[in-house]
């Protein structure tokens, strides 16, 4: 069912298109954790704004994929920006979602404390909330990532998509081998990146064990 000569022939090809896909994946992320915290902060300045973004979010995260990159084709071009604006749009409303659940759970006597102690609402939110939150962060990370590797294979489709493009490749050819090693190693990139984002809240949140 696989052909291992294919494989050994082209193993530098199939890590080429791993990496990039992992690239893709980390870019995505990075950028949309860094617009969720502007987000955020917007959402903490101005609380009545929180249910719009949401909902802006949740209107982008409904568009087709392939839809969306073909709407950004005009600007972007058959480019890894295209994909990569994409797939951080997507993110938005996981990432989002979440923070701002843990933000509603924070323990309003940790809250009612700060207030006794004179913090300013950003002051409160960069000393104390912001670490209040980080397992929410983690969480909706781990379930953005895991979506983002999916999404990065529809990118195929406009010239880019890592290892998607050994799906399209074998289905062009009628040939299974590139395909079962595009679905394997997706699965093996989710739960890597499944397992660091895990670790790494771990590490990071010490205080809530």
């Amino acid at each position: 069912m696989i052909d291992w000569q294919w494989l050994t022939d082209n193993s530098a090809m199939i890590g080429e298109l791993t990496l990039q896909h992992l690239q893709m994946v980390l870019l995505s992320l990075a950028l949309g954790t860094g617009i969720t915290a502007l987000m955020l902060l917007v959402s903490i300045a101005w609380p009545a704004v929180a249910g719009p973004l949401i909902s802006v979010s949740g209107v982008l995260f409904t568009i087709p994929s392939l839809a969306l990159f073909i709407l950004l084709l005009p600007w972007t071009g058959l480019s890894m920006t295209t994909s990569v604006i994409g797939l951080t749009l997507y993110s938005l409303l996981i990432l989002l979602r979440n923070v701002l659940a843990g933000m509603q759970k924070l323990p309003a006597e940790v809250l009612e404390s700060a207030r006794a102690l004179g913090y300013t609402r950003f002051g409160r939110f960069i000393d104390i909330e912001i670490f209040l939150i980080l397992p929410s962060l983690f969480a909706g990370l781990r379930v953005a990532s895991v979506t983002l590797v999916g999404l990065v294979i529809v990118t195929a489709l406009i010239g880019q998509g890592g290892l998607g493009q050994l799906m399209i490749l074998g289905f062009n050819q009628n040939f299974l081998t590139p395909i079962l090693v595009s679905l394997l190693l997706s699965l093996v990139l989710s739960l890597l990146l499944d397992f660091a984002i895990t670790h790494l809240g771990y590490r990071l949140t010490g205080w809530t064990r």
